[in-house]
């Protein structure tokens, strides 16, 4: 049985567990790197080395924006042309979509030494100079190396969407691995600091993308560089960005929100927002197991919709939903009874103030996970669907429209604890409206007829 056949015929439990373990042995690989990271950098630079980089992560969700519409679409047209066997099509999405991220990620790469500071100052504030510095350090090699960055997240995931997840995974844990090794020769032996981190950042993605390269440059998938031209032009682009569209959006929302709760944390003082560097940092590390049950189950169902098996679609929607849920109450159960020990690990600075602050942060703000994963998959299956304005809905409420009043409201009765406390509402308030609301309209989203129209013509 071909590695296709198996998408449309294998057992859904075992297809999702063959796609999660893959992903999530990628995603754990960058985060082991990243662990050794941060603990590199606590240690050396203090916290305001670690805080740097969590606090440049609302940008790094405003980058992954700019080229989830790309992937996200690519993939499921992808895996829809696969499933229908229309292979000419799925070079052409292929073309167009690494045409496009080069050019995005060029413009911003050449524009990095106008960005960096600036940036710095809104993210740092003006109290902490060396917080800034030490932003400004990290944000510049992202900005510079974001082409590599664009190439390594699209063709991982159009490889994916062939049913290659190990090649994914390896090109990940090559990237972690070179990652690790330049993080203990920049920040430790030569003491680069933040600057030395972002570098060996840099080079590790770029080290990543070219495994990606190779391995497609072998003609082991739909995808061929013999073949390549660079193309702006694709027939269906239209239909491209309506399924990415709610991704854009879903990172935007986030980002805005993450920007809204730094800003709010300001007049809180240094300390409070030292703590938020790290606590988003930590947040940044525990989605991944999340994010790769989405991009399990993604191809079984883009493949399904194209092979219009839709029975298929909804197991395998199920299934991930259970699983994510038992996860989430996992990694919050983390956030509430181990949140003394990452604060310790992860953190130079051991004075109390920050301790507790940096502590009683984690235990309410990872009470996101409780909803995180269900309305991951949810948005995504939405896409996949075409019930587009649903995703996006989901995407917008989670990250940005529920935020808003929590952050207006909740800071004056629980002070700082109802900042910790926004984004977790607003994560499973979100859950709560979006399945109260579909499961109300079921004919619309869950039966077989709903997932089988896909062009658009009822998309809420």
């Amino acid at each position: 049985m071909s590695a296709s056949n198996q998408l449309g015929h294998a057992p859904v439990r075992s297809l999702f567990f063959q796609n999660y373990g893959p992903a999530i042995i990628s995603l754990l690989s960058s985060i082991v790197h990243q662990v050794i990271n941060g603990i590199i950098l606590g240690q050396q630079v203090g916290k305001d080395g670690l805080a740097a980089v969590g606090l440049f992560g609302p940008v790094v969700i405003v980058l992954i924006a700019l080229s989830l519409p790309v992937m996200i679409g690519g993939s499921v047209l992808i895996g829809k042309g696969i499933g229908a066997g229309d292979y000419r099509n799925v070079q052409q999405v292929f073309q167009f979509a690494t045409t496009l991220v080069i050019l995005m990620g060029g413009c911003v790469a050449v524009s990095a030494p106008f960005l960096t500071m600036p940036l710095a100052r809104f993210l740092a504030g003006a109290g902490n100079l060396a917080l800034t510095e030490n932003t400004a350090d990290y944000a510049f090699w992202q900005l510079v190396s974001l082409p590599v960055f664009f190439l390594g997240m699209i063709w991982g995931s159009f490889v994916r969407a062939n049913n290659a997840p190990k090649v994914s995974r390896n090109a990940s844990i090559l990237a972690a691995a070179v990652n690790i090794v330049l993080d203990v020769i920049f920040i430790i032996v030569f003491e680069m600091g933040v600057e030395g981190a972002s570098i060996a950042t840099s080079v590790a993605l770029a080290c990543g993308a070219a495994y990606l390269f190779v391995f497609i440059s072998k003609g082991s998938t739909h995808l061929s560089f013999s073949s390549f031209r660079f193309t702006l032009r694709l027939a269906q682009w239209k239909e491209y960005f309506q399924i990415g569209l709610p991704s854009f959006a879903s990172e935007i929302a986030f980002s805005s929100g993450l920007l809204l709760i730094n800003q709010s944390l300001i007049h809180y003082g240094a300390t409070a927002i030292a703590a938020f560097g790290l606590v988003n940092y930590l947040s940044f590390l525990l989605i991944r197991p999340f994010t790769a049950a989405m991009i399990a189950a993604l191809p079984i169902i883009s493949y399904n919709i194209g092979a219009k098996q839709p029975d298929r679609v909804l197991a395998t929607l199920r299934f991930s939903l259970g699983f994510t849920l038992i996860l989430g109450i996992v990694v919050a159960g983390l956030g509430l009874f181990l949140s003394d020990v990452l604060v310790g690990l992860f953190s130079g600075d051991q004075t109390v103030s920050y301790r507790e602050t940096a502590g009683e942060a984690m235990g309410l703000y990872f009470l996101l996970f409780l909803a995180a994963g269900p309305n991951y998959l949810l948005a995504a299956f939405f896409q996949s669907t075409g019930k587009t304005i649903a995703s996006l809905f989901v995407n917008l409420l989670k990250g940005f429209l529920l935020i808003l009043p929590a952050l207006a409201i909740l800071p004056d009765y629980l002070g700082l604890p109802g900042i910790w406390l926004s984004r977790s509402i607003s994560e499973i308030v979100t859950l709560i409206v979006i399945a109260a609301y579909t499961l109300y309209f079921k004919n619309r989203y869950y039966t077989s007829d709903a997932i089988l129209q896909v062009s658009g013509r009822r998309n809420f």
